[in-house]
């Protein structure tokens, strides 16, 4: 995806988005994009996606983006991996380290003064639910809250990584398309095999507007 359809998709401010994406003014990014020709093309690979959503958890625990480079480096020396964001382990162990690595001088500032442990753990599981893990123990799948309560998925090896409508694996891009162009959502329904509530989440989420 680009920037601004991956922000789009998981709810996350295109500004913050860019932020993650690109890095910071003392940093480089915190997600695994690729750097693209033009903004407008595709620079969000599944991966990077996954880790974002991951990572908009651990901001609405009281983990501070900005701060968190060093600690993401700390993980991976726990972990022994790369994409730690998104390593199914976050969660358990790799909260207890987050919450010890900010007790440290290296890692200050990392957590806001009010955030507990519990309760960065608990906000970090839930963000997880949505996340499908292989047998490699790196993810494969990721389901969209911003489409609920219509279910759409992401599955890197189905539909080229679009999203689609979990159950007739319509894409949600050419749900909205016709939308845009003006059809009729009980047309647009009919011809995708898909609910009326399905098609107002994909007006709702991509157009920004009622269907």
């Amino acid at each position: 995806m680009t920037l601004a359809d991956a922000g789009r998709h998981l709810g996350i401010p295109q500004q913050t988005f860019h932020r993650w994406a690109r890095g910071y003014e003392r940093g480089g990014p915190l997600l695994h994009v690729i750097d693209p020709a033009s903004v407008r093309k595709a620079s969000v690979p599944f991966m990077a996606l996954a880790e974002a959503w991951v990572l908009a958890g651990l901001r609405r625990a009281g983990v501070r983006p900005q701060r968190i480079r060093p600690a993401l480096a700390k993980l991976q020396e726990e972990f022994g991996r790369d994409y730690v964001l998104v390593s199914p382990e976050l969660a358990t162990d790799g909260i207890s380290v987050l919450w010890d690595f900010s007790r440290t001088e290296a890692g200050a500032g990392l957590i806001e003064g009010t955030t507990g442990q519990a309760v960065m753990r608990e906000i970090v599981l839930e963000y997880l639910t949505y996340v499908g893990f292989g047998a490699d123990r790196y993810p494969n799948l990721l389901a969209l809250k911003t489409f609920e309560p219509t279910k759409v998925i992401i599955d890197p090896y189905r539909s080229s990584g679009q999203p689609v409508f979990e159950g007739t694996g319509a894409k949600v891009a050419n749900v909205a398309a016709m939308l845009k162009a003006g059809e009729d959502p009980a047309v647009v329904a009919e011809e995708h095999g898909i609910g009326a509530e399905a098609v107002r989440a994909a007006a709702r989420v991509l157009l920004g507007r009622a269907a």
